[in-house]
Order: structure tokens, then sequence, then C-alpha cells
């Protein structure tokens, strides 16, 4: 009998609940945390923000690349993710997991991110994210001292505590419909 992963458990349970809000809950949601994100001293101040296109019920933050910022959104290709400057006129592909994203471009230039703004599939209070398994993330931002990192998410996707791995990065603070958690 083989032992499953306690992450692979708890992102299933937590996929679960995230897939059950309607879509109704998920608008409301994520205009709570577009507006209270705008209304942030942390919006009005950054620059260069990393943002996300939501697939699965996740929040929905693209009301913000209207907003008078540099936005950047992620792209990967095997075990690689770089981000790219959106653009109005940019074509987007959807790869096999369903995520839209710009065309991976090899030896493309690192932005340097004030903010970046990541999905999350659970979270606890510490500053701890479950993401979909894939790692992008943690690769990406592995050596980061600059770059504030801000989960985004439902307050259901909250979790008392989360296992963790070496490699795991944390995060500064986590913002959900119902608070803005420091870590």
């Amino acid at each position: 009998m083989s032992q499953s992963n306690p992450k692979d458990t708890i992102r299933q349970q937590l996929r679960r609940q995230r897939n059950a809000l309607s879509s109704q809950q998920v608008q409301q949601h994520s205009h709570r945390i577009v507006t209270t994100l705008r209304g942030s001293q942390l919006w009005q101040q950054a620059r260069h923000v990393g943002l996300y296109l939501p697939i699965n019920n996740e929040v929905d933050l693209t009301d913000l690349l209207n907003d008078d910022k540099c936005c950047y959104l992620p792209s990967v290709q095997d075990t690689m993710m770089q981000f790219h400057r959106h653009r109005n006129e940019m074509t987007l592909n959807t790869t096999a997991y369903g995520l839209s994203q710009p065309a991976f471009v090899a030896n493309h230039k690192r932005p340097q991110l004030d903010v970046c703004f990541l999905p999350l599939v659970g979270f606890d209070a510490r500053g701890h994210r479950l993401g979909m398994g894939g790692g992008f993330y943690d690769r990406y931002f592995k050596d980061n001292q600059d770059t504030i990192l801000v989960g985004v998410a439902h307050a259901l996707q909250q979790c008392e505590s989360l296992p963790i791995d070496p490699w795991d990065v944390k995060l500064h603070s986590i913002l959900t419909e119902q608070n803005w958690i420091k870590t």
C-alpha cells in the first residue's frame, strides 16, 4: 500500500472546497480583494507588479491589469517560469493545464518586480503557501530579496498549518476577502 503525499491530500480537499464556490461568490470575493488592494499603500507605491490569470475559481485580479502599473504575467515551460510585461494586444496561449499565458521566450530578461500576487490552493497564517504542486513560484523566487510576495485566496483556503519543504518560498502576506494577514 503506497503512502500518499500529505500535501496532495490537502490540495485535493481545498480544491474541492474552492470549486464548490459559485461564480457569484468568486466574483464577490474577487471584487472585495481588488477594492482592498487598490486602497492599500502597497498597491499605490508599486510600479512593477506580477499578476496571474485565474483558473478553477481562483481569485480574479484581472481588473488590475487596467490600472496605471507595469503588470507582468507568468509563463511556464517544463520546470521554468518567467514573467512578461502585459500589453492589451498580447497573444495568450493555453497550456495543457488550461492556463492562459504569454509565449515562453528563451533567454527572456527577468523583470524586477516590486510585488507579486501569487495564486494558491492553500495557506496558513505563518505565510506558508500550498500551490498547484509544480514548484514554479518556489523556483522563481528561490533567492528573492526584493519582491514582496502576497498570496491571494478565498478565506476558506486557510489551513491551521501546512506541511512544508525546505524549498518552499514563504509569503510576506496573504490577502483574502475577509482580511489581509501579515506574516
